[in-house]
Order: C-alpha cells, then sequence, then structure tokens
C-alpha cells in the first residue's frame, strides 16, 4: 500500500477499515517527513523482528519520496556558488559538498540510508586542502545535526557553511561543542571563562557545569 494514498470524490465508497489505514499511513508519512527524530528513537527501540518490518516497509513506500524532496531542496539553493558548491548523485543517494575560500578548501559527503530518515546518514570527510579547517570535528558536528535534530540535509550543511565562514572571519569556536553557531540557538560564543579567556556558547557552558561535576 502506497503511503500516500489519494483520497478522491469516491472516498464515501471506501471501506472505513481502509480509510483508517489510509489515514494511519499518511501520518507516519508526515511524521517521517517533519520529526524523524522521533520516529528514529521509536524504531531503534523496537526488536529486530519488528524494525526489520518497519524498516522494509519505509524503504519501499517512503524513502524514495523523501529523498528526492531532500536533494531537488539542495539542487534549488540559491548560494550554491557562495564558497559552497553541491553536487547530487540521487542514484546513489548521495551528496557531495565543497566549501572553499582563498587557499583552502573542505569536501563533504552524505550518504542517504535506503530507509530514510529511520537509518543513521553517513558523513565522510573528503580531500581537505589549508590546515584551519578540523575535518573530523567538521564530520562529527554535522553527524550529530542529522541524527538528533528534526532539520533536513539543506539545515545541515546551511549550519555547516556559517561555521567555516565565521571561522574564516576570525569568531573563534566554543571548546565544548567545537563549533561556532550554536545548533540549537545559533548564537555565536559569547561567556568568557575568567581563567582561560575562552568564549563559550551559554547552552554549552550550562551542560559542562551540570554534567562535568567541575566548578571550574
Amino acid at each position: 500500500m502506497a503511503l500516500y494514498p489519494a483520497l478522491g470524490d469516491h472516498e464515501e465508497t471506501v471501506h472505513p477499515s481502509t480509510k483508517l489505514e489510509r489515514y494511519a499511513c499518511h501520518l507516519y508519512a508526515q511524521t517521517l517527513r517533519h520529526l524523524p527524530v522521533i520516529l528514529r528513537r521509536w524504531f531503534n527501540g523496537l526488536n529486530h523482528r519488528y524494525s526489520s518490518i518497519v524498516s522494509k516497509i519505509t524503504a519501499n513506500s517512503v524513502s524514495s519520496l523523501l529523498c528526492q524532496e531532500e536533494f531537488q531542496a539542495l539542487i534549488d539553493r540559491k548560494d550554491r556558488q557562495d564558497n559552497m558548491q553541491i553536487k547530487v548523485h540521487s542514484a546513489l543517494r548521495q551528496v557531495m559538498a565543497v566549501y572553499s575560500i582563498d587557499e583552502a578548501k573542505i569536501e563533504l559527503h552524505i550518504t542517504l540510508p535506503s530507509n530514510f530518515p529511520l537509518g543513521a546518514v553517513t558523513v565522510e570527510g573528503g580531500k581537505q586542502i589549508g590546515g584551519r579547517l578540523q575535518s573530523r570535528q567538521v564530520v562529527m558536528q554535522l553527524s550529530i545535526f542529522l541524527t538528533h535534530q528534526n532539520g533536513s540535509i539543506n539545515d545541515g550543511l546551511s549550519l555547516w557553511k556559517r561555521n567555516l565562514d565565521r571561522k574564516f572571519e576570525g569568531v573563534e569556536e566554543c571548546y565544548v561543542c567545537y563549533s561556532v553557531i550554536h545548533q540549537d540557538t545559533c548564537q555565536l560564543p559569547k561567556l568568557s571563562c575568567k581563567t582561560c579567556k575562552k568564549k563559550f556558547h551559554g547552552p554549552c557552558l550550562y551542560r559542562w557545569f551540570s554534567t562535568s561535576n567541575k566548578s571550574t
């Protein structure tokens, strides 16, 4: 059964149980589109038998459509020539982004799983030129965003680009999350440590004090 059934003019002739199934499928697809983190947590808590069934249904019925929506949003970006180029390989479910400024360049490869967005998105660093960019941290930041936030691939790459833009403007990253722009508040590091003089995001500093059992 398709997850995007048409409920048209002859809806009244459909059996009530069939209508309920259609609405349930539609609700599931919309939740995958707008709140994937919630379904991902639920999916990861299922036993293997049920998770295999859900994964297969998702892969066969809805993943291709959601992947195409993600890819189209990337193709339609208006800032593709502003320090960043994006190449989409739909058949491979893969996106390659290249950020370049002055003599520095960094590549990022994003691969969507067959059961997207239930499965984990793979983020890998590619070629890198210039020593001011830390590839491992960039990959980790984007992986965390795509796994634990409800943002799209487009949102994640926008955050990645803004972080790199700020780094080249001379803004120092927060030494808790190693990011210039906080992924939730979109703020720059503003709170200074009196000891080391480094700057931190407010939420990151609060998390550090509340989880590290340290007062400095």
